[in-house]
């Protein structure tokens, strides 16, 4: 089978997580560090904060600012970025997509799905955008396996305010002020102070070798997915709608009449598809009304294989196939 999403290893994970077991700092120390100063760099931020993932970095964003109530996100998204508006307090109310670009124009919580940049929000859920510029006062970012930089799990938090800095890193710790890597730099010392409740919540020196690899190949993997966007828009057939040009392509989902049936037809010859995602007021956790945009994406969307461990070939092969369902309209 063909997998719809997978990471492709550097070759270089082994080798420096060898050293980072045998340094004994296995915890949150010299790689997170160097981790969130780096990834702070690529994104054009003053700050990054490392966390365990893209869940605890929204949940640690919804404490830093305070947002309306209702909290309004998109229903086209992963639970988190819902849930964590959820779990600080808040009630939530459910925006309609934009039906091209399958954002919301304007949310609280901006999820900018598949790596689209549309739409404005106060946090931005940049989960599916490795590799892209910090947007707005806080951007959450993944680091889940399947994501463009993938490193297991693990995500970050990026900001421009020195102030949210020291708050999200603190939050990310228990609340602790100072971090055990950041109390032993001199003379060690196991004083501390808690201003405020936290979450444990940080990422760990492991989780950051893993990133660090990944992060020096993020540029040119993200080229290489374009030029995977490339050839399934120039090879697959007038049936189904293309997707809204993406700057990252986490994902590439099209949108096809009988999605269900292509995509049995599909698995039956060794090609894996995903459907992202199914509306969220659908889980008993949540309660709003049906969006109409929301609903037709979701009865026709198909995300198809889109990785870099996929090959040309594999694409065009996906096309053909595509293009033979639709020629006999199993």
């Amino acid at each position: 089978m063909i997998p719809v999403l997978c990471p492709k290893p550097t070759g270089k994970e082994i080798k420096e997580l060898k050293r980072v077991i045998a340094s004994g700092w296995w915890g949150m120390g010299p790689k997170t560090q160097e981790l969130e100063e780096k990834f702070a760099k690529l994104t054009g931020a003053k700050y990054a904060v490392a966390t365990n993932s893209c869940t605890s970095a929204l949940d640690i964003a919804v404490r830093l600012i305070k947002l309306p109530n209702p909290v309004k996100v998109s229903a086209f998204t992963f639970v988190s970025s819902a849930l964590s508006p959820l779990n600080a307090g808040y009630k939530i109310k459910f925006v309609d997509i934009n039906p091209k670009t399958l954002c919301t124009p304007k949310s609280d919580i901006q999820v900018m799905y598949a790596g689209n940049i549309a739409g404005k929000g106060k946090i931005y859920d940049m989960a599916h955008c490795g590799g892209y510029k910090h947007l707005g006062k806080i951007s959450c970012w993944s680091f889940h396996a399947v994501k463009n930089l993938p490193a297991g799990d693990g995500g970050m938090i990026t900001m421009n305010s020195k102030k949210l800095h020291q708050r999200a890193k603190a939050l990310s710790w228990c609340g602790i002020d100072k971090s055990t890597f950041a109390r032993t730099k001199n003379k060690y010392s196991w004083d501390y102070d808690i201003k405020e409740a936290g979450l444990k919540a940080h990422m760990n020196d492991i989780t950051a070798t893993i990133a660090l690899c990944q992060l020096k190949e993020i540029k040119k993997n993200n080229q290489y997915r374009k030029r995977l966007a490339k050839e399934y828009f120039k090879h697959l057939p007038s049936s189904v709608a293309l997707p809204y040009p993406s700057d990252t392509w986490h994902l590439f989902t099209i949108r096809a009449r009988n999605r269900d049936k292509l995509a049995d037809y599909l698995a039956n010859n060794g090609i894996s598809t995903g459907v992202h995602y199914k509306p969220l007021y659908d889980y008993p956790i949540f309660k709003g009304k049906k969006l109409p945009n929301t609903e037709k994406a979701f009865k026709e969307i198909l995300t198809l294989p889109m990785h870099c461990d996929l090959k040309i070939k594999d694409v065009r092969h996906i096309c053909q196939l595509i293009t033979k369902f639709y020629e006999y309209e199993l």
